[in-house]
């Protein structure tokens, strides 16, 4: 009798994939991905197990036509169980590989450790034998395998972290070589377009060698005459960095001040050490979608948007004719959406540790694509918070098990080392200190309390051109309509995230323009302009918080250090304020209190108090409250401690730890915005239409119509929709829904139906009611 894993169309069963040819195949593939981490035994194993509950006649008889459901994915796990009994190293071996094959649909489960665990878990799922149908036939085709002799990984003193990560990796071994084989036999044209090559290291050499070459073609064409003082600086930066690519792979730091050009710093230093090291892949890991649509298109310019994937919720792909070089690339960065098969990712840190510790077949697909790669922290300062403990952990398992490197790279370094004392991180330019004096363009000043009127009356008296920079979207507003009264509306402009992407792109874009006109402009924003957005005033004004958020800050004043008077170079001028209703409790109250002592403490003395000794006596007396409170500041969850409780017995609470795992805990309630764009605006006045008709035509509107419509291309939809979201807090979003103000065009989609009423184009959705707007003078 034939055994099949997946049916076609047609009814002739010779057409069907036999089960035995998927699951060698799989083994096979499973195998080819876990080489580069040398667990490729391990996961030949997995992929050859883990459909051998189809072997059932249950399941057999479910392909001819039966809706009866089968529990196929617990028999491989069990099979293991039951054989591997030898030793206690067999024994948790095929534990460890239990947990992989009964979750490669479902997800990694916990494993349970009491009668009161979910039926989910791999205890009850192992122990409830008689709901598992009779696979034994799979013997007449599938000998059983020996254990692995070894674990493929170097001892931390996380071993439970170690072990569980390391199940993660083959994990996705077996779920990404799963999907592949199956949409090989089931959907080959689409598999053909993925155009996937073996882990070749003479294909992937020649590849970065070109990648390389690329990148200074693009230097030499686009730097070869420096304008001062400052490109000489950044030139001598650059090289210096490049000299230090040949360092072994390991944990670097690239601590630069703001303007010294760090992206093209790391991507250099990116290329050059993949090249000597025969690295896989570039990954830059960024906070904010705006640095990282800036980056990937600068990535694109340089190396071709082939070899690009940008990965985050507000990119839409290009529409482009079927058949052309533009079309086919843009098919396969969407593929590569699912398992990072190209050489250069951009995405975000939310992306990229969520995945790490997540549970579920389509997060965790990518992860094994990660190892071999050099991995840069744009922004590193950024992961400095409630999980800084457990990404730093990850990180480090990346280059001691997973032939990994990685780069902070920032202007204001968090302190990685002293979580990581067991492992050296690299400075990659010598002499930080004498870099940031060189790039010192602005003065700091601290003012101490203001209410609205003194605030918005120093800004419009004192700065034809200047940014300030709040720490919630209510201050923002508030802040916003007190200088109206000082300006015109040409002259003021607004920030937040009330504001859908694509309105804060229109809004940037103005203001770029105007600042470069010299035009007055004032910009009144959140601290989402704070890092990678590329705008130069010579006056910024920061709400009191944490030092580091007031250096990003200041990166935009006086960003090109060309600011004169009087025909002479000067200063940029920092002025950090606090409100009279302080700082909320929590994490901002505690990093500005912080900051608000070593401004006053600098200021007298003297000094910068944005140096780096200022910086790092910032981070230490963060650090340090952090250790000394009844909870690690830098692992709220307690994530470390849970996989290290259970971890000789090898129980592990995968499902726990990735829903613990969120950095961004928020129930924020997504709400479209049929926003008309500057230049449809334009377009539509210009030949006599209504923009603020709400019925009239712009993209996002026509988007919405399809989606009320569209059958199957939902996805993409929504994808194309992104620039058009807004993200509401729950009470204020069910304000609007009791109001009827919401229309629900699909389950769980909800769309702004008065946009011309409610939404506002300069400030973004407006508050439904006083209570929401007072809440939001609280909230970030």
């Amino acid at each position: 009798m034939n055994y099949y894993a997946h049916t076609t169309e047609s009814a002739d069963k010779s057409t069907w994939q036999l089960l035995h040819a998927h699951l060698n195949e799989v083994g096979e593939l499973a195998s080819e991905m876990a080489q580069p981490f040398g667990a490729a035994d391990w996961a030949d194993i997995a992929g050859r197990l883990h459909d051998l509950g189809k072997y059932s006649q249950a399941f057999q008889t479910r392909l001819e036509g039966s809706t009866k459901k089968v529990d196929h994915a617990t028999a491989g796990a069990l099979a293991l169980v039951k054989h591997w009994t030898n030793t206690e190293l067999e024994k948790a071996i095929a534990r460890l590989l239990a947990y992989i094959i009964a979750g490669h649909h479902s997800g990694l489960p916990d494993y349970g450790t009491s009668d009161a665990d979910h039926n989910a878990c791999l205890r009850k799922r192992l122990s409830r034998t008689e709901h598992i149908q009779d696979y034994s036939a799979a013997y007449t085709e599938i000998a059983m395998p020996h254990a692995p002799k070894r674990f493929p990984i170097q001892k931390s003193p996380a071993p439970g972290f170690q072990i569980s990560f390391f199940v993660r990796m083959l994990f996705s071994c077996l779920v990404d070589a799963d999907s592949l084989n199956t949409e090989a036999f089931a959907d080959p044209s689409r598999y053909s377009m993925r155009k996937r090559h073996k882990p070749d290291q003479q294909h992937i050499s020649f590849l970065f060698q070109q990648l390389k070459q690329k990148f200074y073609s693009y230097r030499l064409a686009t730097f070869h005459s420096p304008r001062g003082e400052i490109d000489h600086w950044r030139n001598e930066i650059f090289n210096e960095a490049i000299q230090h690519a040949n360092a072994p792979r390991g944990l670097f730091s690239l601590t630069l001040p703001t303007g010294s050009g760090k992206t093209q710093v790391s991507l250099g230093f990116a290329l050059e050490h993949a090249n000597i090291h025969h690295l896989r892949r570039i990954i830059y890991v960024i906070p904010y979608t705006s640095i990282i649509e800036q980056n990937a298109q600068e990535f694109r310019d340089i190396l071709g948007s082939e070899h690009i994937l940008e990965h985050h919720s507000n990119f839409q792909h290009e529409l482009h004719n079927e058949g052309t070089f533009e079309y086919e690339t843009t098919e396969r960065q969407k593929l590569a959406e699912e398992n990072w098969e190209l050489p250069v990712i951009v995405t975000t840190n939310v992306q990229f540790f969520e995945s790490l510790f997540a549970a579920r077949r389509s997060s965790t697909r990518k992860l094994h694509n990660i190892a071999g790669s050099i991995i840069v922290l744009d922004e590193a300062q950024m992961m400095n918070g409630d999980f800084f403990k457990p990404c730093l952990y990850a990180l480090d398992e990346l280059v001691r098990n997973y032939d990994c490197s990685v780069v902070f790279c920032t202007a204001t370094q968090p302190p990685a080392a002293k979580l990581l004392p067991h492992t050296p991180i690299v400075e990659i330019v010598a002499n930080p200190q004498q870099r940031y004096r060189q790039f010192e363009r602005v003065d700091v000043h601290f003012i101490g309390k203001q209410n609205w009127n003194e605030l918005s009356e120093r800004i419009a008296e004192n700065n034809k051109q200047a940014l300030c920079i709040v720490n919630t979207r209510g201050n923002a507003r508030e802040l916003y309509h007190k200088l109206l009264a000082h300006s015109t509306a040409d002259e003021l402009y607004h920030l937040s995230a009330r504001m859908c992407p694509k309105q804060r792109q229109d809004i940037l874009h103005t203001v770029k323009a105007r600042l470069h006109a010299g035009h007055p402009c004032i910009l009144i924003s959140t601290q989402l302009i704070e890092a990678g957005v590329d705008v130069d005033f010579p006056a910024v004004y920061r709400e009191l918080a944490g030092l580091d958020s007031i250096a990003q800050a200041a990166g935009r004043c006086n960003r090109n250090g060309r600011l004169m008077d009087q025909g002479k170079l000067c200063k940029g001028q920092v002025t950090v304020f606090e409100t009279e209703k302080g700082l909320p409790e929590g994490w901002m109250s505690r990093t500005g209190a912080i900051a608000r002592r070593l401004l006053i403490t600098y200021s007298a003395q003297n000094k910068s108090s944005l140096s780096i000794e200022a910086i790092q006596q910032y981070f230490n007396e963060l650090f340090f409250y952090g250790q000394n409170s009844t909870i690690d500041q830098t692992d709220r969850e307690g994530i470390l401690p849970m996989l290290e409780e259970n971890a000789k017995s090898m129980a592990f609470p995968f499902a726990t730890v990735a829903d613990k795992f969120r950095l961004i805990d928020s129930p924020m309630k997504a709400l479209l915005i049929p926003y008309v764009d500057d230049k449809e605006y334009e377009q539509a006045l210009a030949i006599g239409e209504d923009p603020d008709d709400p019925y009239y035509q712009g993209k996002a509107r026509q988007l919405l119509t399809r989606l009320k419509s569209e059958r199957f291309e939902i996805r993409t939809i929504m994808r194309a929709l992104q620039p058009y979201t807004v993200q509401l807090y729950p009470y204020e979003f069910e304000e609007y829904r009791r109001a009827g103000e919401l229309e629900e065009i699909r389950e769980g989609i909800f769309v702004l139906n008065r946009a011309n009423a409610w939404y506002d184009r300069k400030t973004g959705i407006k508050p439904y009611s006083q209570q929401s707007a007072a809440q939001e003078l609280w909230i970030m």
